[in-house]
């Protein structure tokens, strides 16, 4: 009966020291879900940025080509008018 006893407590020994590592790792996980969450959230926020940049670069080069586009297309109209 002892012996049983011994190994019940030893399995109940080792199982503890089995959770405890899973705990452990549990712990270390979630930290490094923290981490990269964080370090994700500062990378969206930036490509965020750098988008609204790029609309409002690509806003001024869509202003530029209509002003030459319309000096090409009165250009182009006076002198068909001179011929």
């Amino acid at each position: 009966m002892e012996k049983q006893q011994k190994k019940l407590e030893l399995l109940i020994e080792e199982i503890q020291g089995l959770l405890n590592e899973i705990k452990d790792e549990q712990i270390y996980a979630k930290e490094d879900v923290k981490k990269r969450h964080k370090v994700y959230m500062h990378s969206f926020s930036k490509l965020r940025e750098f988008n609204q940049i790029a609309d409002m670069t690509n806003q001024v080069f869509e202003k530029r080509i209509s002003n030459i586009e319309r000096t090409l297309q009165i250009m182009i109209q006076r002198k068909s008018e001179t011929k």
